[in-house]
Order: C-alpha cells, then sequence, then structure tokens
C-alpha cells in the first residue's frame, strides 16, 4: 500500500465522515498498525474505519454522494436489503467503512460471510491516539480491542492472520437480516 496516498485517503475520508457529525474509529490492521508501529502496517492491504451503525447508517446514503464526488470508487456494503457500510476505492488503495450494529450488548460487524462481533463497552467511551499527525478515535481500552482481534500477542509483527481464535473466543458468528433492529435502509436512496 502506497502510505503517502493511504494517509491522503485516510485523513479525507475521515474529514467528509467527521463533517457529519459522526465518530469514525479506527479498526483492525489499522488500529493495529496505529498503536503498535504508528503507521501503516508494511503488508497491510486495506483502510479500516467503524462507526456505530445507529450513527453511520441514517446518514450513508449522503455521505456515498459526498464520497462519489470526491472521485472515488464506491462500492455500497449490504447484507439483504440493508446498506451498512461502503467499500471505497483510490487508486489501488481500498477503504472499508462499516457500521457496527448493537445487540444484546455486542457490537456486530455486518460484512463477510460470518460476522464478527465484540463486546459493546469497547465502542462506548471512546479515546483518541495520535497517528500520522492527527488524532482518530480508536476502540477503548484500544488493548483489549486488540487482544480480541489477534490475541495476546498482538505486539509481535506476523504477516499471516487468522479468525480461528475468534471463533473459538465467540467473536464470530452467523447473524440473519431478521436479527438486525431498526437498521434497515433499503437501497432506493442509492444513485
Amino acid at each position: 500500500m502506497h502510505k503517502k496516498i493511504a494517509k491522503k485517503f485516510l485523513f479525507r475520508v475521515a474529514d467528509i465522515i467527521e463533517s457529519h457529525n459522526l465518530r469514525p474509529f479506527l479498526s483492525d490492521g489499522t488500529c493495529l498498525g496505529a498503536y503498535r508501529e504508528k503507521d501503516f502496517i508494511e503488508w497491510d492491504t486495506d483502510i479500516d474505519i467503524k462507526v456505530r451503525a445507529e450513527e453511520l447508517i441514517p446518514n450513508l446514503v449522503i455521505l456515498l454522494n459526498e464520497f462519489r464526488q470526491e472521485g472515488y470508487a464506491v462500492y455500497p456494503a449490504t447484507m439483504g436489503s440493508i446498506l451498512h457500510g461502503v467499500v471505497l476505492w483510490l487508486e489501488e488503495i481500498n477503504l472499508d467503512l462499516h457500521g457496527l450494529c448493537l445487540i444484546n450488548e455486542r457490537r456486530w460487524q455486518l460484512s463477510g460471510g460470518d460476522k464478527l462481533n465484540l463486546p459493546a463497552e469497547l465502542f462506548e467511551k471512546p479515546e483518541q491516539i495520535e497517528f500520522l499527525g492527527r488524532k482518530f478515535y480508536v476502540p477503548t481500552p484500544i488493548e483489549k480491542y486488540l487482544e480480541c482481534l489477534y490475541g495476546q500477542d498482538y505486539m509481535t509483527p506476523k504477516k499471516v492472520g487468522s479468525i480461528v481464535g475468534l471463533r473459538a473466543k465467540g467473536m464470530y458468528g452467523q447473524l440473519k437480516v431478521t436479527d438486525i433492529p431498526k437498521y434497515k435502509i433499503l437501497l432506493g436512496g442509492i444513485k
């Protein structure tokens, strides 16, 4: 990933999200890189941002249109008829922006086959960290979040990741569209 382009891309997308009074969280490998390496992870292939679904989803169609105006390739992410995020492309870099849906004290990421779910409290009292000269929100406590995703040795760089441990901890599971409360935005508003 070209780090200079990735930084500019992340900063601009965060600006757009924040202009709607939304709070984006660095997540997944982007959060790990920000915390552990104070930079993007050398072999990471994307940028990851999450927003609480109850904040993101009502604003997502507007955001999609603004992202298109910036010249990004925009691919809405859906589960059934529920619009829950977007994948953006700028040159060879993709940025995944997904909502985290609150169900039974867990925050569920709706993308992919298996659904990642994490303790909701990680996203309720966010703190900011410095990343590439700018402040970003991260799940808090960040160490607990990173341990949930990457295990106790998250500070040790590894090129190959696995969700096997997360499945064993119950962090991945199946979720049906009918399980998702009140976040039902139909695709009719997307152009």
